[in-house]
């Protein structure tokens, strides 16, 4: 009976290892479509004398909706976020550095699917 086992012991131990829970996906890394929404969304504000100075659409960092909401603190450098919500829309959270003229203001812009434009724009501080 041993031995009968023993034969199978490595194709158990194969087919248990396909069981293995999936790994926490890692967040999501800042890809082109999201550097281009957040150029899209740094353009529009500065239409609207929101100053994007030191801002750089090419630190944006990619995270969930929720954070993006939640925002961030103020700081002494532009921070900003970038979240691709439900509706392939982007959200786009711009928090100016405390040495702007905007002074820590922040601004969540919502971007167009393919970065054609921006469908809104609210100013938070």
């Amino acid at each position: 009976m041993t031995r009968t086992i023993a034969r199978w012991v490595p194709l158990l131990a194969a087919l248990s290892s396909g069981c293995a829970p999936a790994p926490a996906p890692a967040a999501p890394a800042a890809d082109e479509s999201a550097t281009k929404a957040a150029s899209v969304a740094l353009t529009a504000l500065s239409h609207r004398k929101f100053d994007v100075h030191g801002c750089a659409a090419s630190e944006a960092r990619v995270v969930a909706e929720a954070d993006a909401r939640a925002g961030t603190p103020q700081g002494e450098r532009c921070a900003i976020l970038v979240a691709r919500r439900g509706d392939k829309t982007w959200l786009v959270v711009v928090r100016s550095s405390l040495s702007s003229s905007s002074f820590g203001a922040q601004a969540l812009v919502t971007v167009l699917p393919q970065a054609e434009g921006v469908g809104a724009i609210e100013y938070t501080r």
